[in-house]
């Protein structure tokens, strides 16, 4: 039996696409939910759920999902940033007020 993992889909206020590693599905959805919050500072974000805990994998899902959705090739090819390029975004604006 497959176990699928909850995965944090966002946007940062310029575009940029992140995609990171919330919980196993187990855990519930709210507790993925908790980490976003307390991740993104206030960032729309929404919860996938993906067959794998890998991130690459993870990647390549939510990539070919988007474009299953019509989101066009550019946007499916489009890099995604990750728990610790978020971390970095966050602490830089903490360090600078912004």
């Amino acid at each position: 039996m497959k176990q699928y993992h909850l995965w944090i889909a966002a946007r940062d206020e310029h575009g940029k696409p992140y995609l990171i590693y919330g919980c196993p599905d187990r855990d519930g959805e709210s507790a993925c939910r908790d980490k976003g919050i307390e991740m993104l500072g206030g960032l729309d974000f929404e919860i996938k759920r993906y067959p794998t805990s890998n991130l690459a994998q993870a990647s390549a899902f939510h990539r070919g999902k988007r474009l299953e959705r019509g989101e066009g090739l550019h946007a499916s090819t489009q890099r995604l940033g990750h728990e610790r390029s978020v971390a970095r975004r966050l602490e830089r604006r903490r360090r600078l007020g912004l």
